[in-house]
């Protein structure tokens, strides 16, 4: 069972009724190793026909659109690096902190969009509203690649923030709406991984730029790679229409049969999730009186906070001038592959393990022992200095495993995902659009005066407060308050909604 929630929690504020024609819960059937050892490996492999059909469509649909648009939005978002580094600072005269206001700009967008975006997804289809703002924001970076000046890419990248905010809040949701907890967390470390694959191929779509498109109709190939970027968005937006399936209860695609949504409707009713309803004062007032929004907000703030080091890996590779401006790229992609790998591990350890808290505190040791390199090792010490870079990539897939948990446990109302994850999400770039400037300041590489130590403060802060909130709910199973009745369920409550659906099918 799930430390933070057990795999088939039901999560009520009022007691259920059972009818004598409800067919009662199945007894449980032990399943051969054989089974089990494929349910590890993948989750459907050890469920009936029907169910593992369903979950093939749903990833077919849902994972392929999530993890290419990501994979476009973190090229969009995290281009600007490569470009700094590949001429776009030489021939726009930037000096000082100027890469850092570009971030500073992105994440004021990002900020400002991340709770509107939100609240439109109660009342827009996700299906229209995410694949529309792709679009926008594809069109604004292109249009990076025609400025003149910095303070022309300050305002686009304003933009570009502003529309990608709809993204990562927005598909976290729509997986927290198909996906049981046994499921979550491999879906949204894949995800998360998209980001990592996107920068990994964002080293070598500039370094390859540079090395072809340099100068080709008379536009540098830092300007290539935004128009690049940009146009590769667009048909994955339009795909996006088709494929997003919105809800379980609201599902219009024609590629679930109606059989199917009714199973898929079962399957969230069998943990709890609850279809969507109307957003009120009431529902803020439960929100903000309940620990999840604060503990995971400041959680998930030194996350971001203490990841954003590995960002500027190919900034102190530049100051080093040890390395041609092709390999200060290609380098970095070496660590994306590296979190790719360690995320992916994540998601199998903490569905496989039924635990979330442990993974995340794992991950963020490693980033720890990272930074503390950095901050002890002379920066001449290259070895130490690179293992230290590398060890600091490690710590991203944490991410997704704490939006997996606020799913779960907030898993009793749709609105309150929706809501705190906002919350979450937007102060947590709240403070990334500051803090960077101070912590980071691009001027000092090789050796930042304090960032090294500063993003290691910011990983140990992680690592206390998961075990705050790990109290936390546990104090709320024994008390059953914020209007959470978790209860530790078997399997069997499953099993009897599966059964039920059946049932209805055969009648």
């Amino acid at each position: 069972m799930f430390h933070e929630q057990a795999d088939s929690a039901i999560v009520s504020t009022t007691p259920s009724t059972t009818t004598e024609a409800e067919p009662q819960p199945q007894p449980r059937t032990k399943l051969p190793l054989s089974k089990r050892i494929l349910g590890i490996v993948w989750d459907s492999l050890d469920k009936t026909p029907e169910e593992r059909a369903l979950l093939a469509k749903l990833d077919w649909w849902i994972l392929s659109y999530i993890c290419v648009a990501y994979f476009v939005k973190y090229l969009d978002q995290t281009n600007v690096s490569n470009a700094y580094v590949s001429g776009m600072k030489e021939d726009l005269g930037m000096k000082g902190n100027d890469l850092n206001y570009l971030t500073t700009y992105w994440t004021i967008g990002y900020i400002i969009g991340q709770f509107p975006s939100q609240m439109v997804m109660t009342k827009v289809p996700p299906s229209i509203w995410l694949p529309t703002c792709e679009i926008l924001w594809s069109v604004f970076t292109i249009g990076i690649a025609g400025s003149k000046n910095v303070e022309t890419i300050y305002a686009l990248r304003f933009f570009v923030g502003l529309f990608e905010a709809s993204a990562y809040c927005g598909i976290m949701t729509i997986l927290g709406s198909w996906y049981t907890p046994a499921e979550l967390g491999k879906r949204s470390c894949i995800f998360q991984a998209s980001s990592s694959a996107a920068q990994m191929f964002s080293g070598y779509l500039q370094a390859a730029l540079y090395a072809g498109m340099d100068g080709r109709g008379g536009l540098a190939a830092w300007q290539w790679l935004f128009i690049f970027d940009g146009i590769i968005g667009i048909p994955i937006s339009i795909y996006g229409f088709f494929a997003i399936p919105d809800s379980p209860t609201t599902c219009k695609n024609r590629w679930l049969k109606p059989a199917e949504k009714k199973m898929a409707i079962a399957r969230m009713e069998a943990i709890g999730r609850k279809p969507a309803s109307k957003v009120t004062l009431q529902t803020f007032k439960d929100i903000f009186t309940a620990w999840p929004v604060y503990l995971f907000s400041i959680a998930f703030i030194a996350h971001v906070l203490g990841i954003k080091i590995y960002s500027y890996f190919n900034v102190w590779l530049k100051s080093t001038k040890r390395w041609s401006t092709e390999e200060v790229n290609l380098i970095p992609t070496a660590g994306y592959g590296l979190q790719i790998f360690f995320t992916l591990s994540y998601a199998w350890a903490s569905d496989a393990l039924r635990v979330r808290s442990p993974i995340i505190v794992f991950a963020c040791v490693i980033a720890l022992i990272g930074c503390i390199i950095l901050s002890v090792w002379p920066s001449h010490n290259i070895p130490a200095m690179m293992a230290g870079w590398f060890l600091t990539f490690c710590e991203t897939g944490a991410g997704a495993l704490f939006i997996t948990w606020i799913n779960e446990v907030l898993g009793f109302s749709q609105e309150h995902r929706i809501i705190v994850i906002a919350v979450v999400e937007t102060m947590a770039f709240t403070f990334q659009a500051w803090v960077p400037l101070l912590a980071y300041n691009t001027s000092q590489v090789p050796h930042f005066k304090v960032g090294y130590q500063l993003a290691a403060m910011f990983f140990a802060i992680e690592i206390v407060l998961v075990g705050v909130m790990i109290y936390a709910q546990r104090a709320g199973w024994r008390k059953g308050d914020q209007n959470m009745v978790l209860k530790k369920a078997d399997h069997e409550s499953y099993v009897s909604a599966i059964v039920r659906h059946n049932s209805s099918i055969e009648d």
